[in-house]
C-alpha cells in the first residue's frame, strides 16, 4: 500500500465492517479519511470514489470478467470498501486495487460475489 495511513485504516475498516470498532478507532478512521480526501483528492469524494470504482473494476476483470457478474450495489460496496480501507493514491490506485483483490478476495475463503454481498449487508447495517 502506498498511502502511509492505509495499514492503520484497513484494520479499522475491518472492525467497522464487523461492528466491533471503538469510538476512538472511529475517530482515527475519520481523521485518516479526511486527510486522504483533502490531500489526495482535493476534497472531492465523487472523484475519489469514481477512481476507486474504475480501479477495482479493472482489477476484477471489468464488465466481461468477474466484476460484470456483480450487481450494481455489490460493485458500489466493493469500491467503497476499497477506498475507505486502502486509501489509494491517484498515482497508485490501480496497483492498490490489484493488491486489494489479491489480499481480500483471492486469498480469502469466499468468492468475489460472496465478499461483495457481505459488504452490502455490512454497509446497510452500519450506523451512520
Amino acid at each position: 500500500m502506498t498511502n502511509r495511513h492505509a495499514d492503520d485504516q484497513l484494520a479499522i475498516v475491518a472492525k467497522m465492517v464487523m461492528g466491533t470498532v471503538t469510538p476512538r478507532e472511529r475517530a482515527r478512521f475519520d481523521k485518516n479519511f479526511d486527510r486522504w480526501m483533502r490531500e489526495e483528492w482535493n476534497g472531492s469524494e465523487m472523484r475519489a470514489f469514481a477512481a476507486c470504482l474504475a480501479a477495482v473494476s479493472t482489477a476484477c476483470g471489468g464488465a466481461r470478467g468477474e466484476w460484470g457478474t456483480l450487481a450494481k450495489d455489490e460493485q458500489q460496496a466493493m469500491s467503497r470498501y476499497f477506498g475507505m480501507a486502502y486509501l489509494p493514491t491517484q498515482a497508485e490506485s490501480h496497483d492498490d486495487a490489484e493488491e486489494f483483490v489479491e489480499f481480500e478476495i483471492r486469498r480469502g475463503n469466499q468468492g468475489m460475489k460472496e465478499f461483495a454481498q457481505f459488504l452490502v449487508r455490512a454497509f446497510s447495517e452500519a450506523p451512520g
